[in-house]
């Protein structure tokens, strides 16, 4: 029997599809077709993708391949799947396979009933355009969610292709996963924000105070790389400081910073789990006592 050539055809021209098509021909694995909705969007994956079928048609698109790929945004990828299985772009033995770190299988479930295999790949990665993409999913985490062993390995290998290093994930925790996702990446952004929010009312211009603070966010991802969360901690919690502390909250008790006060307290907290090791019992059960006071 001739062995099966996968065909891989993506359907949503964005930052992480362009990139994923863009991996896969130069490691010589054969991309047909790539689907978007706008013009301007296919302009761009020409860019990356060469000799394809560019169109904004989904199913013309998907009866190009045998594999795949839907990357449009996780609200769209049901439709999407439903608009490709009405269109007969689906048949069995077909892979479908979407790229959504928050959303399970049956959102693919149609293709399922026709007998195609599906599957979930998400790189634990942040992606600003495809260049950047391009260059950072090679090394990066995957999840990968599956409904069976062989298809299992198959969505494995296939990110192996891919430059990545796949982990499985069970269904029923890719809420969870996708959570620790938005706090260690999009919730960090939205936490710098504030800090140079912070840093605007000593009158430092927005763009000065990013540069002022981005040295002191390397320094601590240095230091998550080379001690982990548990020795990376510095600051008044680590060092028992009550004091620092109450001139903190105090400070933020002010009307206009309750929202920021919420957010140093309720990381404080966090932060009093990783200093137990470090800081007494006793300073630990005072440190509490003042958050809470102040949460």
């Amino acid at each position: 029997m001739a062995k099966r050539v996968d065909r891989f055809v993506i359907i949503g021209g964005g930052r992480v599809g362009t990139a994923v098509g863009n991996i896969l021909q130069r490691k010589g694995e054969k991309v047909t077709a790539v689907a978007s909705r706008s013009d301007e969007s296919l302009k761009q994956v020409a860019k990356h993708i060469k000799d394809i079928v560019l169109t904004s048609d989904v199913v013309k698109a998907g009866k190009k391949g045998n594999v795949i790929f839907i990357t449009t945004p996780d609200d769209l990828i049901a439709d999407t799947c439903l608009s490709l299985v009405s269109g007969q772009a689906v048949k069995k033995g077909d892979h479908l396979v979407h790229m959504s770190g928050a959303l399970g299988l049956d959102v693919l479930e149609p293709a399922e009933e026709l007998g195609a295999m599906t599957a979930s790949i998400h790189p634990l990665q942040t992606f600003a355009d495809v260049r950047g993409a391009v260059k950072a999913i090679p090394g990066s985490v995957f999840a990968v969610t599956t409904r069976d062993e062989a298809t299992q390995a198959w969505a494995e290998e296939l990110v192996r292709k891919l430059g990545g290093d796949p982990v499985p994930l069970a269904e029923k925790d890719k809420t969870l996963y996708h959570i620790g996702a938005v706090v260690a990446c999009n919730l960090l952004v939205a936490l710098e924000h504030a800090a140079e929010l912070v840093y605007q009312e000593i009158g430092m211009h927005h763009e000065r105070a990013l540069n002022a603070l981005l040295p002191l966010v390397e320094g601590t991802v240095g230091n998550l790389k080379r001690l982990g969360t548990e020795k990376a901690l510095t600051g008044p919690v680590a060092r028992g400081d009550i004091g620092v502390l109450r001139r903190h909250l105090e400070c933020l008790e002010q009307e206009e910073r309750k929202e920021l006060l919420k957010v140093y307290t309720s990381l404080s907290m966090y932060a009093l789990d990783l200093a137990e090791a470090d800081v007494s019992k006793s300073r630990c059960e005072e440190i509490e006592e003042l958050l809470l006071h102040y949460s």
